[in-house]
């Protein structure tokens, strides 16, 4: 039985992924790939140039928690590795991530350092959006109080980024996979909030480092990402502290975005965005990223029929 098994969930990525799983190459880990309904060839290039790594090609496309909970299923390893395909690593330290669970038995969740590209630390720690929280942001428009990925220590957190999560399956087989409701986003800090409501720990490890590449898979149809990211909040936020909760957080960070749009000319950033993100995180009205996958898998029936 491995003790590392890596769950990488692929769409349309095929350069990212090729590196991504050249950089694991070599490692002991179990690597499964679930391709999501690709269209660039990313399968082909899996089963050609890495004939070591497990295929799971999917011919219809899913959401982020519903593919990995797939994988997560036909694996073995005693920790399971969410990684993006967009990630890499000089050394991805899987050794001494394992280790280091061992010697911590109640850390269900831990995550690395993310880095961009150039080397500068991308955030990837954060405190759980609570109300309280989503106050606090409103106060110190988000710069205090709510990143926890610094230092350089391992320590404590409330959760850490998807991109590259190492998860304790015997945490999950307690309290449960991804919830498939999250199509994207959200999904992860829903999980790392029901580990650590049944007494379990979410660790922050900067002694092992990650490249994260950034996918433009979404970032290409921006409003439908932001309006997917926001529904997806919108969801934890009712699903863990009720419809009251939800509408003052909801309130509060949207206030927080207003304040920012106006700001944007200022700060160099996108007024556009920045009232995309106040409106959504008011009330999300239209179609986000599960919608697009609904439509393409749509075409690919009707194709089917035919």
């Amino acid at each position: 039985m491995p003790d590392v098994s890596v769950s990488i969930v692929n769409t349309n990525s095929r350069e990212l992924l090729s590196a991504c799983l050249k950089s694991l190459s070599g490692s002991d880990a179990e690597v499964v790939v679930l391709d999501n309904a690709s269209e660039d060839g990313s399968a082909e290039v899996v089963r050609e140039r890495f004939p070591g790594v497990r295929l799971i090609a999917r011919r219809h496309r899913g959401g982020f928690g519903a593919n990995h909970n797939t994988v997560i299923r036909a694996t073995s390893g005693r920790y399971v590795y969410v990684l993006n395909e967009d990630t890499t690593a000089e050394d991805w330290q899987l050794d001494g991530l394992a280790s280091y669970l061992e010697t911590q038995p109640r850390v269900a969740a831990l995550g690395p350092k993310l880095v961009y590209p150039d080397g500068r630390q991308q955030d990837s720690a954060w405190r759980f959006p609570t109300p309280l929280v989503s106050a606090l942001g409103l106060v110190t428009l988000g710069r205090a109080g709510v990143t926890q990925s610094h230092g350089e220590a391992p320590r404590p957190v409330d959760w850490v980024t998807g991109a590259a999560l190492l998860l304790r399956r015997e945490a999950l087989e307690e309290v449960g996979l991804f919830d498939e409701e999250f199509f994207l986003y959200s999904e992860e800090v829903d999980l790392q909030f029901r580990l650590r409501q049944a007494g379990w720990d979410v660790h922050y490890f900067p002694e092992a480092t990650v490249v994260h590449h950034e996918s433009q898979f979404s970032a290409e149809i921006p409003e439908r990402r932001i309006n997917e990211m926001w529904r997806s909040r919108h969801r934890y936020w009712r699903k863990h502290h009720g419809s009251t909760g939800a509408r003052v957080a909801a309130l509060a960070t949207g206030a927080q975005y207003a304040v920012r749009a106006a700001a944007a000319p200022l700060s160099r950033r996108s007024t556009r965005r920045m009232l995309l993100h106040a409106r959504d995180s008011w009330r999300v009205k239209g179609p986000g990223l599960r919608e697009l996958a609904d439509e393409w898998n749509g075409r690919v029936d009707a194709t089917a029929r035919r």
